[in-house]
């Protein structure tokens, strides 16, 4: 399995609006050897960070916008089994981390507490690579409805940052608007 393929086509691109934000994070991941993609053994580890960024970007939103942030353990399982593994097979991920709590009992209890690390692992990754303003900037760009001003399609992530760059000042802003939002980010986004 092309792990990689399945992350953009099954996880990055349910979300259309999103998706090149996901694609910026995940190559710069990937480039740090983050998530590795070409190795077996390591696709669950790849879907819970999917599914962690998914759900960074869900908790900005409903940040932002007051909005649910939907993403939960329940979707990571469901890529994880679609992509051919089992519960087994996340339980014997989990048993890798010590840090992910184990119920015998309860497999949700488990589950969410893999992607509780996943996402906790993923936003510090996500701070390690860039400051938290540029984070807002760029998760802002990706949520935000621009329509009040004018209606923008990104074709790549190339013209998504320049439009980034191109709007720092509309952005800082957004950042004075929502200070909680961009506090939250500085805080290491804990959902």
């Amino acid at each position: 399995m092309d792990i990689d393929s399945y992350v953009y086509d099954a996880i990055f691109n349910e979300t259309p609006k999103y998706s090149i934000f996901y694609s910026l994070m995940w190559e710069q991941f990937k480039e740090d050897g983050f998530v590795i993609t070409d190795e077996p053994g390591n696709e669950i580890d790849c879907i819970f960070k999917a599914v962690a960024l998914q759900n960074l970007m869900g908790e900005f939103t409903y940040r932002l916008y007051d909005a649910v942030n939907e993403t939960g353990f329940e979707d990571a399982v469901d890529y994880i089994e679609k992509a051919g593994f089992t519960q087994e097979s996340i339980i014997e991920y989990c048993k890798k981390d010590e840090e992910i709590e184990i119920d015998e009992d309860d497999f949700d209890i488990t589950a969410k507490s893999a992607l509780d690390r996943a996402t906790e692992l993923t936003a510090q990754k996500m701070l390690e690579e860039y400051p938290p303003n540029d984070i807002f900037d760029m998760m802002f760009t990706a949520a935000y409805d621009f329509e009040q001003d004018f209606t923008f399609d990104f074709e790549d992530s190339d013209e998504f940052l320049a439009f980034v760059d191109a709007n720092a000042e509309k952005l800082d802003q957004y950042k004075e608007e929502y200070p909680g939002v961009l506090s939250w980010i500085e805080n290491g986004m804990i959902c």
